[in-house]
């Protein structure tokens, strides 16, 4: 088994590469499951359901990044590249930005965060 260090993540949306203001970014994959327990039995049954994801990004503010999260947030979906281990294994689809945060705190460097929503299909390569 390898284990990979997060440094060699990469990020990309709308074919915009984000990797260099990025310092942290988490893919939540959650399946629906419908319960199935009818009466006489002692523990809860399920049956499987529709999967969804979610990505979580953010990292160090700069203009430029604005720009492509602005050009990214036209209504459309977006395509999204991710890698956590620096291109081997990819996780890639269309999403569309549900929130984007730029935080200005007066003690320290101007942060960004943004969630996306997948629609449909996440393939991992």
């Amino acid at each position: 088994m390898a284990f990979v260090h997060g440094k060699d993540a990469t990020m990309s949306v709308d074919a915009m590469a984000i990797t260099a203001f990025t310092d942290s970014t988490s893919l939540n994959k959650v399946k629906d499951l419908f319960e199935t327990t009818v009466f006489g039995l002692d523990d809860k049954t399920f049956i499987d359901g529709l999967r969804e994801h979610d990505i979580s990004i953010g990292g160090k503010w700069d203009a430029a990044l604005d720009l492509i999260m602005a050009n990214a947030d036209d209504g459309a979906s977006v395509l999204f590249d991710f890698s956590p281990d620096g291109g081997t294994t990819n996780f890639t689809g269309s999403s569309f930005i549900s929130n984007y945060n730029i935080d200005s705190p007066v003690g320290g460097g101007v942060t960004w965060t943004a969630s996306f929503k997948p629609t449909g299909v996440v393939t991992r390569a």
